[in-house]
């Protein structure tokens, strides 16, 4: 016989829509956990980005326009790009010293970045640090666990110039091969305000036998070989990734706008005072005691003999670079080219162009150029502006001194065993030469 207990179907009707209303709490906090959470990295995510993108622009300003561009630069990056973020065109939150609010700050490398909020972008500064105002996320479903919004700021570090992570401004761009740094002859290597690198993996890519190499920094990818009495100083750190080409963004001579326009298709020997314009010459050689002037503008030598001076001849100009092709040109350099020599007591005393894409370059060769720059000159070669072949070597053979006022980046560098003459690069961060040492994030 059945037995029915009265009311137990009411009762079991309540334990259902108590485990019912428990489930929904428990699901209910999945989904906060799910949906919230993802909204919160989504925001993090997208702050983060700005943060990075607002330091590589405040960086590049930076080193161009000083200090105030750089801020200038990251506000208005903030301002177009970073949605969300409490109106950062707004410079209260710049420098209130509340850090929550957001921040920029900018120091010299190899310092560490500042811990305080408000100290400023100084002119001279070669690194900063972006904090973002903060971006208020609203949350749909933590608020029923009690968290309603959540405030989310990122922070990036970008530097740039010579003295970011691997920027140098001596630096030997060949990947392979022995003595792409070599102080062969008592002539030392120095660069100064500045770092060297040598990209090749070679067991002996770095040698020295009597000259001394001296830098900021010093680092190798490949090996070094040290000599009896040559010393490299700092000790060379080994290992690591290559340098980036510094320059590798400048246009070729015909990318220019106008581009250079073509003046000769004959060899040009010059042994009387001559004056010249800018233009494409096939080559251009100085002797005797000639002294030729070069107008302001761009010369491109497109075959072997390129510019070379001979003698006592001099060439003198203001606002020149020399730009060193192939017999191809305009067709890009897949070897040996055009060529700037130095020779008995040649002189070259031109001075870069101020302004334009070739602003505070002295000397282009192009990339794919591998024909060698050969000092044989008893005078020094002094270069107000950068001398730039990322295939090019360039080697001292004379008693002249090498001088080179902003960067020296070239395929390989090497004082021979005869050669007392050295090398000097000095670094200005105030430099006229556009795209030195590039932005790179360091945090």
């Amino acid at each position: 016989m059945a037995h029915y207990v009265a009311g137990s179907g009411g009762s079991e009707r309540g334990s259902v829509a108590i485990t019912v209303a428990l489930c929904l709490t428990v699901l209910l906090g999945f989904a906060a956990l799910v949906v919230d959470v993802g909204l919160n990295w989504a925001t993090r995510t997208s702050a983060q980005t700005a943060a990075d993108s607002a330091a590589l622009a405040g960086a590049s300003a930076l080193i161009t326009g000083g200090g105030a561009a750089a801020v200038l630069a990251v506000v208005d990056y903030l301002d177009e790009n970073g949605d969300g973020l409490a109106d950062p065109s707004d410079l209260a939150w710049v420098d209130n010293l509340v850090e929550s609010d957001g921040d920029i700050a900018c120091w010299t490398l190899p310092d560490p970045p500042p811990t305080a909020p408000g100290t400023g972008c100084p002119d001279g500064s070669n690194a900063l640090q972006v904090i973002t105002p903060p971006i208020n996320v609203d949350y749909a479903f933590a608020p029923v666990l009690g968290k309603a919004s959540n405030s989310i700021k990122a922070r990036a570090a970008a530097a740039a110039g010579p003295l970011a992570p691997n920027n140098c401004i001596l630096c030997l761009l060949t990947p392979t091969g022995e003595s792409r740094l070599a102080a062969l002859g008592p002539g030392g290597i120095t660069a100064s305000n500045g770092g060297i690198v040598v990209n090749s993996n070679n067991p002996a890519a770095l040698v020295t036998v009597s000259g001394d190499i001296t830098a900021d920094q010093v680092r190798v990818v490949g090996g070094v070989e040290l000599g009896i009495d040559g010393i490299v100083s700092p000790p060379p750190e080994t290992g690591g990734p290559p340098a980036v080409d510094p320059l590798e963004d400048l246009p070729t001579a015909d990318q220019l706008i106008p581009a250079p326009p073509l003046r000769f298709n004959t060899a040009q020997t010059y042994d009387a005072d001559t004056t010249l314009q800018p233009g494409v010459y096939t080559s251009v050689t100085v002797i005797g005691n000639a002294t030729v002037t070069l107008e302001p503008g761009v010369y491109v030598f497109r075959t072997r003999t390129g510019l070379t001076i001979r003698d006592t001849a001099t060439v003198v100009g203001d606002g020149v670079t020399i730009y060193l092709g192939c017999s191809s040109y305009p067709v890009l350099c897949s070897g040996s080219g055009a060529r700037f020599r130095l020779e008995d007591d040649g002189r070259y005393l031109a001075t870069p162009p101020t302004s334009g894409a070739y602003a505070g370059l002295s000397i282009f060769a192009d990339r794919g150029n591998t024909r060698s720059m050969r000092l044989r000159s008893t005078q020094n070669l002094n270069l107000a502006g950068a001398l730039y072949g990322a295939s090019m070597p360039v080697q001292l053979e004379d008693a002249g001194d090498l001088r080179v006022d902003s960067l020296l980046a070239v395929g390989s560098l090497v004082t021979t065993l005869l050669s007392p003459g050295a090398v000097q690069v000095s670094y200005d961060p105030f430099t006229d030469l556009i795209g030195i040492g590039r932005p790179v994030l360091i945090r």
